[in-house]
């Protein structure tokens, strides 16, 4: 009888196990009355056939597997999961902020708490990814990354991409007060620090090329001293050990173009600065916030640097600031229509902030940036600037199945968010009020 019973657990478990990785494997298909793709034309009653976690195919024609689950979405607006590419989700404040100004070797991974509550407030406007950096009290602060909001405890399963970029900041203000000779330093300071890393460079390009050099005359002499040969032979001396920096391997990745190097920047001077940096070393260059950039729209564009414009508005921010004395809502607007790639990012107070991610394109809409450059700010252009639009940002066959079902446009302010799914996962679904 024990014997018996053993057998009919086995065979259930078994069951249960087929049963389960069956209904893991189905597919999923959402029916909509409007598909924005983002990175082509919008479909019109089509379908998004989501296998495995991707996007398998969508379109008008889409045949459909007999055991797919149907979303039915007819009446409803779907599109790529939305970005904050200036979010400070999963952080708290005070390790934004480090105590030292030049800390390039920092990673923000380190930091990263995924028990923060708040990610679901997020989760619930749309927003499946966030890229979370270090603060702007450094004036180089550590490596940003990117998340996905899937509801993981793991930060690791949490990662889309880590080393996004290095944060650095110039001119910003303690208190409210400011001087030039400060603002210079700021800039000397970060100049000097890449010369010296530069030095660095060639330090340990010497120390490899006579190492390897050893490395031969060493061979030489063991075969020699192994062989008949009696031909006296100095021994090779091998090179003084070279003392390495994680600082400035670190910024070594930067000068070879290997990471982006995010500057915050908000007046014109500063942004001036930080486009003279790249100027003179030739890195990767992502400006960040970039508040006075309309007023300068034609130096960056000439250089075809990105932009993560933040905020679009100030009611985002702690105010007074010195830094946003000249801001202005037209500022996305401007660089936008200069053919500058310009994402746009909330900079909130704190990590609930991210949930007003639409409503920043729409103000930046409402200022004049085009509705579907606005659309494109929150999804494709921040994933092509982060370096993740092989992933996410658009709805493309092969890319990962984080999709939005919306009850109307992104834009309208009366739009609600209906289903979030992360790569063919539902993780927030609006229950009906009762």
């Amino acid at each position: 009888m024990t014997k018996f019973r053993s057998v009919v657990i086995i065979s259930s478990l078994l069951l249960l196990f087929i049963l389960t990785s069956a209904f893991g494997n189905q597919g999923i298909a959402i029916r909509a009355g409007h598909i924005l793709t983002i990175s082509d034309n919008p479909i019109e009653n089509g379908i998004v056939l989501i296998k495995d976690g991707k996007i398998e195919a969508l379109g008008q024609n889409v045949v459909l597997p007999a055991d797919v689950r149907l979303i039915d979405a007819n009446d409803k607006f779907v599109m790529p999961g939305l970005i904050d590419s200036q979010s400070r989700l999963f952080v708290m404040d005070r390790e934004l902020n480090e105590s030292r100004t030049i800390v390039p070797e920092l990673n923000i991974l380190d930091a990263i708490d995924p028990f923060i509550k708040e990610y679901r407030e997020v989760l619930a406007q749309g927003v499946t990814a966030v890229c979370v950096a270090p603060g702007s009290r450094g004036l180089i602060g550590g490596r940003s990354a990117v998340l996905k909001l899937n509801g993981s405890k793991n930060v690791d399963r949490m990662l889309l991409k880590a080393d996004v970029a290095v944060k650095a900041a110039v001119g910003m203000s303690t208190n409210n007060e400011f001087s030039s000779l400060t603002r210079l330093g700021h800039y000397s300071s970060i100049r000097e620090a890449l010369i010296a890393t530069k030095v660095y460079m060639q330090g340990k390009e010497k120390y490899e090329r006579e190492l390897a050099e050893y490395n031969r005359k060493k061979a030489e002499y063991e075969k020699k001293e192994s062989g008949k040969d009696t031909e006296k032979k100095e021994k090779p001396k091998r090179p003084a050990r070279f003392r390495t920096s994680p600082a400035n391997d670190v910024l070594a990745q930067v000068l070879r173009k290997e990471i982006p190097l995010q500057v915050e920047a908000h007046r014109v001077v500063d942004i001036l600065n930080a486009l003279r940096l790249a100027d003179e070393f030739g890195f990767s260059l992502i400006l960040d916030k970039c508040t006075e950039g309309y007023l300068i729209a034609d130096e960056i564009a000439r250089r075809k640097v990105p932009v993560i414009v933040g905020p679009v508005s100030t009611s985002f921010v702690d105010m007074p600031r010195l830094e946003y004395r000249k801001h202005d809502m037209s500022n996305a607007a401007v660089l936008s229509k200069k053919g500058i790639k310009a994402a746009l990012g909330v900079s909130g107070r704190d990590g609930a902030s991210s949930k007003f991610i639409t409503l920043a394109a729409a103000l930046a809409a409402a200022n004049g940036m085009n509705k579907d450059a606005a659309l494109r700010a929150i999804t494709l252009t921040p994933a092509e600037i982060l370096g993740v639009a092989d992933r996410i940002g658009s709805l493309e066959v092969g890319k990962d199945a984080d999709v939005v079902i919306m009850s109307g446009h992104p834009l309208d302010t009366l739009t609600q968010v209906e289903m979030v799914l992360i790569e063919g996962k539902v993780v927030f679904e609006r229950k009906a009020r009762q």
